[in-house]
């Protein structure tokens, strides 16, 4: 509808002589704030009363009498449009019919959940990943944040006739997860939500005690490392408390996710591909390994640190080979923050 209106608007202008040229792009066609003043409103009239230094106000009116003018020229009938009126300080404002809603309402019940599909990506296969909450930490509202947005894409997607996978990459190593189990050590977790507690715990004596640091960095390891059974075993019960409680939340969402994505699973790969390309992508500095972005109009980056582990960057490197290597798709969708 908003594609009709405008390229009535076009003729309207072109038959008037007016610069339709000169304002292309800076005047639209939408729904107005309030519903009162129209189905949709035009600002056409505001900007060409700008560029020609002009009243609005007087191109609004000689627009509206022209849309409303020849049917020779704007052909009817037109059962859609009930009428068009002119708003200060320049708006034009079109009223839909009630024929048309009702029209447009039998049309959604026969349809049912086939309304609305089509056929543009019909044969793709596209993977969207989202939500990416870690283990033994709160599901937060950025989460929800994801999730709601990742869905309503994996959706509107399908209902243009692709494959959609959905895929959930969650970081289960990593310093979060030392932290966690170093402040469980202090509060003994009997519950997911006393894991993110203990993760605070252990996030403040990380930042403020420096013997503490030391432990969480060597706990770190060890969880990469797999190297201490009492570690592993707290690892584990809390690893499986926190994706329980994540599928709770899946359920009431209406998620189902079709991979599962974990940074153990893929780090060593992201690893491995850093290792296999120092010296000709990345480089060494300071006993860490870099990427030097700068010679990219980009900026540097650590993607293994001077322990040897691999950073975040280094595990997207990983992600990016396995995710493509489990669902070969077409087209990929990552839902994240633009932070």
């Amino acid at each position: 509808m908003q594609e009709e209106i405008s390229k009535w608007f076009e003729t309207a202008g072109r038959q008037l002589g007016y610069p339709l040229a000169a304002v292309a792009g800076r005047w639209v066609v939408e729904h107005p704030d309030d519903l009162a003043r129209g189905d949709y409103a035009a600002n056409i009239a505001l900007v060409l009363g700008k560029e020609l230094k002009k009243n609005p106000m007087e191109i609004a009116e000689k627009i509206a009498d022209k849309l409303k003018a020849s049917p020779l020229e704007f052909p009817k009938p037109r059962p859609w449009l009930e009428r068009v009126e002119v708003a200060a300080p320049g708006f034009i404002n079109f009223f839909l019919s009630r024929g048309y809603f009702t029209s447009a309402l039998r049309q959604i019940l026969e349809q049912g959940d086939l309304y609305g599909r089509g056929v543009a990506e019909e044969g793709k296969k596209v993977l969207v990943e989202y939500t990416d909450p870690n283990p033994f930490k709160e599901f937060h509202l950025g989460h929800l944040m994801s999730n709601t947005i990742g869905e309503s894409i994996s959706r509107l997607i399908e209902a243009q006739g692709a494959e959609v996978k959905r895929a959930c990459y969650q970081g289960d190593v990593g310093l979060h997860v030392a932290k966690a189990i170093w402040g469980n050590l202090k509060l003994k977790v009997k519950s997911v939500k006393q894991w993110g507690e203990a993760y605070v715990i252990g996030a403040q004596a990380y930042e403020n005690d420096e013997v503490a640091k030391q432990e969480i960095n060597e706990f770190n390891k060890k969880v990469y490392e797999k190297s201490d059974e009492e570690i592993n075993k707290i690892y584990d019960v809390g690893k499986k408390a926190s994706l329980d409680y994540f599928e709770t939340i899946y359920k009431r969402l209406g998620t189902k996710f079709d991979y599962y994505f974990f940074e153990s699973e893929i780090s060593s790969l992201g690893k491995k591909l850093v290792e296999e390309n120092t010296g000709q992508i990345f480089e060494s500095s300071d006993g860490a390994v870099i990427f030097r972005g700068e010679k990219y109009n980009l900026h540097t980056r650590v993607f293994l640190n001077s322990e040897g582990l691999p950073t975040y960057e280094a595990k997207e490197l990983g992600l990016a080979k396995i995710k493509f290597e489990r669902y070969p798709y077409d087209e990929s969708v990552v839902i994240t923050g633009n932070e």
